[in-house]
Order: C-alpha cells, then structure tokens, then sequence
C-alpha cells in the first residue's frame, strides 16, 4: 500500500512538473554511427563537438562506445569519472561531466561501461531522469555511439533525432553504413540523416561514394540524407591523435580543418525537419526503456 501511495506522488510530481519541462528550449540529440570501426566517427564526433562550440553553441559529448571509450585520449581528457560512476556510486549526471577545449562538455565510458548495459528499472528512469534535466541545459546533445549494439545503446540511438553516419570510399564502408542507416530507418521514419565520407583521396571521390550511399538510400528506403561533405586523408590527423588535441584546434589551417569548419557550418545551418506528431527525445527513450522490458 506504501508503495502505491509513493509511486501515485511521484507520478503526480511528475505531472505537475511536465508543462515546464516542455515549454523550455530542449537540446538537438544526434547519434554519431559508422557500420564499422576504423572509420574515424570518434575524431569525427570530437571535432564536431568542438567546431559546434565555436559556433556558441554548448555541447554535451557522450562516449558511448561500450567498453572501448576513448573520447579522452582525443581531447588530453580526465578520467577519473565515467559514466560507471553515476550507476554504481550514486554520483549525480553533473559530478561526472568534464570540461574539454572550447568550452565543451563530455561524459568518459569508462572500461566498466559495458556490464551496465544490462540495465535494471532503476537505472533506466535515472538514466532518462538525468537526460531530461540536462536536455534544458545544453544546445545539442552527442552520442558517439560504438559499434557494438545492445538493447540499450540501441534504444538511444533510436530515440535521438538526428542520426549523422561516418563512412569511407571502401565498399565495406558503405555496405555497413548503409545496413545501419535501413535499421535505424526502419524504427523511425521520421529520423533525419547526414552523411559524411571521410578518407577520401579527391573531393571528386568524396561526392561520388555520398552519391551511391544516397541513391541507395532514396532507392529502397525512399529517403534523402543530407551530405555535409567530405574529409581528406591527412597526415595531420594522425598528428594530432598522438600529441592528443584536436586537429581543428592544433591545425585550423589545415585542409582537413577547413573541410571540417565547412561541415559543422553547413550541419548548424540545416533547418530542422518539423513534424506536429514527432515524439520528443526524452519521450521516446522512456517509452522504449517501457515497452522494451526491464530487467529486475
């Protein structure tokens, strides 16, 4: 009977609460995935993270590369704290954000990450809790997501609005990409796409290998992507990775750089889809995290 009465506050609480949480400006989610690894979404989701943050824009980073997190080393990153933390230790969401260059925010994996993701009830609403609180506080939302799937990852990646794909010219590249893009497609149709092809030896070679992903995409899902460009294969990234900075910080000058500043600007330019039933983020998540089952 207690435990009636509490759960009925709590959903009064909640209620009450609910036109405030949607009347303020929510954060854009956005899902950074490749098919496969090797591709550089990590580098990727880093400069994008940074170039957004040059814009004015603040930005939340999360690692969610299961098990394999390495968002730090990209940036000279702390890592005391990872998201383990807030599950096992009871630490808040905030304790556990770092700072990173330009003013951004970021969440380490942490190497426990991957058993959480067998996740309790308990640790989905406070997991869904936390997001929602911080969905108010930053402009976007990223999750480098790894290429390992679970229930759980793949709940998040599902329920983010917008889903940025990585590939290469490799023909395993763009097969992979695209198997990813049809299963994310095929759970929300609503979901906006980008592509950017990264590697590329011309800019000639970059619009071609967008061009083939989109046809195949515009063929059988009968969706159109939007490419924001193309990344050169550059020395300077490799620099960069060791001496553990960003390349768009340590070499702005670089071609890859410039490329790179030209597709945060052309991404933060794109007018979001808008659509009078779409499902908010936090929304989806819960109802996922519902519908989907809960492990005791």
């Amino acid at each position: 009977m207690n435990d009636q009465a509490a759960l009925l506050r709590q959903k009064m609480m909640q209620k009450s609460l609910r036109p405030k949480l949607e009347s303020r400006n929510q954060a854009k989610t956005l899902a950074i995935v490749s098919g496969k690894g090797g591709v550089g979404k990590t580098n990727i989701s880093v400069n994008l993270a940074i170039g957004l943050a040059k814009l004015n824009k603040k930005v939340l980073l999360f690692d969610m590369d299961i098990g394999m997190g390495n968002i730090h080393h990209l940036i000279n990153g702390n890592t005391s704290l990872s998201i383990a933390d807030f599950f096992e230790k009871d630490y808040l969401m905030t304790e556990i954000i770092q700072a990173g260059p330009e003013g951004i925010s970021y969440i380490h994996g942490g190497s426990a990450f991957s058993k959480l993701f067998d996740w309790k009830k308990a640790y989905k609403e406070k997991w869904v809790s936390a997001l929602e609180s911080l969905a108010g506080q930053y402009d976007f939302l990223l999750f480098d997501m790894g290429a390992g799937a679970t229930k759980e990852s793949l709940n998040i990646l599902e329920a983010a609005d917008e889903v940025l794909a990585v590939t290469t010219p490799e023909p395993t590249a763009m097969t992979d990409a695209y198997s990813m893009i049809k299963f994310i497609y095929m759970r929300d149709r609503q979901k906006s796409f980008y592509l950017v092809c990264n590697r590329v030896e011309t800019t000639k070679e970059g619009q071609e290998t967008a061009n083939r992903l989109k046809g195949t995409m515009e063929t059988f899902l009968n969706v159109t992507p939007v490419f924001l460009g193309s990344l050169p294969e550059d020395s300077y990234v490799r620099k960069a990775v060791k001496s553990g900075n960003p390349f768009i910080l340590s070499y702005p000058k670089t071609k890859i750089s410039v490329s790179f500043q030209q597709i945060v600007n052309q991404y933060a330019d794109v007018p979001e889809k808008i659509f009078e039933d779409r499902t908010s983020f936090i929304v989806k998540l819960r109802r996922f995290f519902t519908e989907r089952g809960d492990h005791e």
